[in-house]
């Protein structure tokens, strides 16, 4: 089975693979737990990939050989007529037509050089009628025949390895590759390539990524699918130290959003946070983060940098252009950025609508503690008292605690001893909640 050539689109499915899936919604960190995959390749790197030698043929006696048969064997101007036709009958598309002018011709009457010329041409009409083997079985007659040059051979010798790639038979395309290196003085970045996608296909992922390094390193220019695969290669490998300065470099030379995304990740992969935040910010600039999972994640970034401001002018954006989904994460996220921006007046509205659309009472506890530093005391007894009537609450004791100051602050002395009671029934709230229940009857004895 064909396996996905790692491509701009899918780069971001194998880097959210290579990190681990999701990461927790209180960090930026689409990166810590990378970061600690990045430090343990980094101490334990791939083992290097030794190209297995591949024996030179000197194509100087063979072309020589070549052409004293060559000059035996000249093509009639009959055939020459035929394979005239037969290329023009191609390029308009009539397949069938070409066959039949071929079949015409009687190989066995022709001579080597004609019969060379003949299956070539036939080879191309297989191909362009979508007949892959048909194709490649008149290419190795072709060589068969021992008459071409040596160029000419290795062309057909390349077209056969591309022909295998097309019907997936990625060792024979691996062969084939080798094969046409021997007779060449050196392998080119597209035969690389080529490599590259066969290895990755059988899983090879060492072999993969030599190629495809070669691949791009023997480029003046690089093709953009060359370094999207390299990229992927490298993160599949969990290589993000060598896959940052390739997505930089498609970053600088295609400036796609998958690049920008993809760079933020391997930046926060290597705990490079700032840089991770840096990306993201040019990116969102440009227009490139749109959705909802990227406008939180920049605004998660902002807040793990500590700069809750733009975190909430990323949400408040986000929200009002209907780019974020209005839940309850949402409006706790542009509460906690305000918040940590201790602006509690502007936390408060966010906050009251994620906890009227979360399922528990959490959230109206956090709204009582914003009104408590505020000394809005009816506001915190109403908000807690909301919380303990939603329920599902982490920490009730905390909850029953608080409402109990609050009602103490209100001189609602017996409610707030209720509510002290009921803290004291739990262990993480039962000191404190003992604490003011001894201070309230110290009050009230003095008070008699």
């Amino acid at each position: 089975m064909r396996r996905p050539v790692p491509c701009a689109a899918c780069l971001v499915l194998a880097l959210g693979l290579a990190l681990g899936g999701p990461r927790p919604a209180h960090a930026q960190a689409d990166g810590v737990e990378a970061g600690e995959a990045a430090e343990a390749s980094e101490a334990n790197p791939a083992p290097v990939y030794v190209e297995p030698p591949i024996e030179k043929v000197d194509p100087a006696p063979i072309n020589a050989h070549r052409k004293a048969r060559r000059a035996a064997y000249p093509v009639g101007s009959r055939i020459s007529r035929y394979l005239e036709a037969t290329a023009e009958t191609t390029d308009a598309g009539n397949t069938d037509e070409a066959r039949a002018l071929l079949q015409k011709l009687d190989l066995d009457r022709l001579n080597p050089y004609e019969r060379a010329l003949v299956l070539r041409v036939a080879a191309f009409v297989e191909y362009q009628a979508g007949e892959i083997e048909a194709a490649i079985q008149n290419f190795r007659k072709v060589l068969q025949e021992d008459i071409l040059t040596v160029k000419e051979d290795t062309e057909i010798r390349i077209s056969i390895a591309q022909l295998y790639a097309s019907i997936e038979q990625w060792q024979k395309v691996i062969d084939g590759v080798n094969e046409w290196a021997r007779y060449v003085p050196e392998r080119t970045p597209d035969s690389h390539n080529l490599m590259a996608i066969a290895y990755y296909q059988l899983d090879n992922m060492e072999a993969a990524i030599h190629h495809a390094e070669q691949a791009v390193d023997m480029a003046p220019e690089p093709k953009e699918g060359w370094l999207t695969l390299l990229a992927a290669l490298y993160v599949k490998a969990e290589d993000f130290t060598n896959a940052a300065p390739v997505l930089e470099e498609l970053v600088m030379r295609f400036r796609k959003k998958e690049y920008w995304t993809q760079l933020s990740l391997i930046y926060g992969a290597r705990d490079n946070f700032k840089g991770s935040l840096a990306v993201q910010q040019i990116a969102y600039q440009q227009g490139f983060l749109t959705e909802d999972k990227e406008l939180r994640r920049l605004a998660r970034g902002y807040l793990y940098n500590d700069l809750p401001y733009p975190a909430a002018e990323v949400l408040e954006t986000g929200l009002r252009e209907k780019k974020i989904e209005r839940d309850a994460e949402a409006y706790e996220l542009l509460a906690n950025s305000w918040i940590a921006a201790r602006e509690y007046d502007k936390s408060l509205e966010p906050l009251q609508r994620a906890a009227e659309l979360a399922e528990d009472g959490n959230l109206y506890v956090r709204i009582g503690q914003v009104h408590i530093q505020r000394e809005e005391w009816d506001e915190a007894v109403a908000r807690l008292q909301q919380a303990i009537d939603k329920g599902g609450l982490k920490e009730p004791g905390n909850a029953h605690l608080l409402l109990g100051i609050s009602l103490y602050n209100q001189q609602r002395i017996d409610g707030a001893l209720a509510s002290f009671g009921r803290a004291r029934e739990h262990e993480d709230s039962r000191t404190q909640a003992e604490a003011w229940m001894g201070h309230i009857e110290k009050e009230l004895q003095k008070a008699s």
